[in-house]
């Protein structure tokens, strides 16, 4: 994900949200393998920004991503119900996923990196299901969804996408709506692909 140049004062004054910390850690590109220390809106204890780590579990191997990074919605009310009620949505200005287009003569696909991000804002959220350390500590997993158009074309056969939410639809999540009004095709986001490598597709797929 990408959380550079976000505004973490327009998420607190669109998602009414008390700004509790600073230094928080941005970049242009976050993996899980990093577990960085983010900002995320929540509610625990008063609508707060605050800082998370990516991924629901404490215990991480070492050398080894954070777990509980990607958290399926469809199983929201099984495998998450201890914490389907700890909303959370991470502001971003993007993500990133690889297109895989077909190499002719070679078995190996091309990768293509693209970007994607909200049509016409520079910000958006990403839905999340927090839970509290035993050390005070919060970690978040991002919530997913079935993909859209858009995705089912830039990530191929996954079919899967993060929840992305305006912020009118990141407050409604945050007040504990039912996750299904936040699933596609229920909720289609606005989402718009940038491709970053655009020397790697092949000529024929221009003909």
């Amino acid at each position: 994900m990408d959380n550079e140049g976000i505004s973490i004062e327009e998420a607190a004054e669109r998602l009414r949200a008390e700004i509790v910390e600073n230094n928080y850690q941005f970049a242009k590109e976050i993996n899980a393998f990093q577990r960085p220390a983010i900002p995320i809106v929540l509610d625990y204890q008063g609508r707060k920004i605050t800082h998370g780590t990516w991924g629901l579990k404490k215990e991480i191997p070492k050398d080894k991503p954070a777990q509980g990074i990607n958290l399926t919605a469809e199983k929201t009310h099984t495998f998450y119900r201890t914490v389907e009620h700890n909303r959370c949505v991470i502001p971003v200005s993007g993500f990133y996923d690889w297109m895989h287009v077909t190499n002719p003569g070679k078995k190996t696909p091309i990768k293509v990196k693209h970007r994607m991000q909200w049509k016409d804002e520079n910000q958006f959220y990403i839905a999340g299901f927090f839970d509290v350390w035993d050390n005070k500590e919060i970690g978040f997993g991002l919530v997913t969804t079935g993909s859209n158009e858009l995705m089912s074309i830039i990530h191929n056969s996954k079919l899967r996408m993060p929840v992305c939410l305006n912020s009118t639809m990141a407050d409604r999540f945050l007040n504990d709506e039912p996750i299904e009004e936040f699933t596609f095709p229920n909720y289609d986001p606005q989402l718009v692909a940038v491709n970053l490598e655009p020397d790697k597709l092949p000529q024929t797929l221009f003909t």
